[in-house]
């Protein structure tokens, strides 16, 4: 039975519809769903509704997308839209996703990177296309619509049709999409959680190992230790690896290895773990460069399982 109080829905898009001009929805619009709908409204597509749960954040929509509906409830997302973005945490996807009634000729989409199309299966069954398109980028608020220049987007689909739609969507916002597969999604994810999250914490880690000795406090360290990172970060874009690889490993001194691995197990047998073991899974690095010697690279690696090992041991008996 039709609703009279529902609106007509779009025409299914078909194989061949999708365009800058189909109708783009958002569900669930925080940091990511939020950056990532005005960049594309930005870019000449037409994003037409958008949910969030809080009225703040209505607000702050509806102040940015003066085209799209923005409202509170899921539905009305995928009554107005032809391709619709869950962007909600990863594990309210399949929540949302069983929750919508979707309909033929749609396009369902998530921007998880880890997660699998699977969680799309409602919209599927209802005959609508499926896909994940996720921009390796960090979002720490929704006004960055303008971080995704120079960003890779994985972009995930059965449909060709879609595939090629969301390829396009990726070069219409500055990036460089790569096709990835179910299979490659834990170690895609996992590359993008080490080069992120696991990076902060390391900085995080390396401001406590400063701050322990005296002097400076976690975030002093921090605040000093940050233009390091960003150096470095840009010395990898630019020279690449082995190149951008500085340090003790790089030209084999034993004696700061040592005193590094005793200042950071000083903190904890947890930092002294982390140090050793980063150190050790990164010394193949220090060897393309060339100027390690083997015997040092040797000395060195020993050191490190050492010191990894006895750590490991003070940790499982606490």
């Amino acid at each position: 039975m039709v609703d009279p109080a529902r609106p007509a829905p779009p025409a299914p898009i078909g194989h061949t519809g999708l365009s800058r001009e189909s109708a783009v929805g958002f569900i669930g619009a925080g940091r990511l769903g939020s950056s990532l709908a005005v960049a594309m409204a930005r870019s000449g597509y037409r994003v037409v509704a958008v949910s969030s749960r809080r009225a703040s954040h209505r607000k702050w929509l509806s102040d940015r997308l003066a085209e799209a509906k923005v409202v509170a409830e899921p539905q009305e997302v995928a009554d107005a839209a032809e391709v619709i973005f869950i962007t909600t945490s990863d594990g309210a996807i399949s929540l949302v996703s069983d929750s919508v009634t979707w309909r033929t000729g749609q396009a369902v989409l998530h921007c998880s990177g880890a997660a699998s199309l699977d969680l799309l299966n409602s919209p599927a069954l209802a005959g609508a296309a499926t896909g994940g398109i996720h921009p390796m980028q960090t979002f720490p608020a929704p006004d960055a619509s303008d971080s995704f220049a120079g960003v890779t987007f994985g972009i995930e689909s059965e449909s060709p049709w879609l595939q090629t739609w969301l390829e396009a969507l990726a070069k219409a916002l500055g990036g460089r999409p790569i096709q990835i597969t179910a299979e490659q999604r834990p170690a895609y994810h996992a590359a993008a959680v080490m080069a992120c999250g696991l990076l902060a914490g390391l900085t995080g880690l390396a401001a406590e190992v400063w701050a322990s000795s005296g002097g400076v406090s976690r975030a002093e360290a921090i605040s000093s230790l940050a233009p390091l990172v960003k150096t470095t970060a840009n010395s990898i874009q630019e020279k690449g690896l082995p190149e951008a690889l500085t340090g003790p490993y790089v030209r084999g001194d034993l004696t700061t290895v040592r005193a590094h691995i005793e200042a950071s197990s000083a903190v904890s047998a947890e930092h002294g773990a982390a140090y050793a073991a980063l150190a050790l899974a990164a010394l193949h690095l220090a060897r393309e460069q060339g100027a390690l010697s083997a015997d040092a690279e040797a000395g060195i690696r020993e050191m490190l399982k050492s010191a990894l090992l006895a750590r490991c041991e003070t940790i499982e008996r606490a």
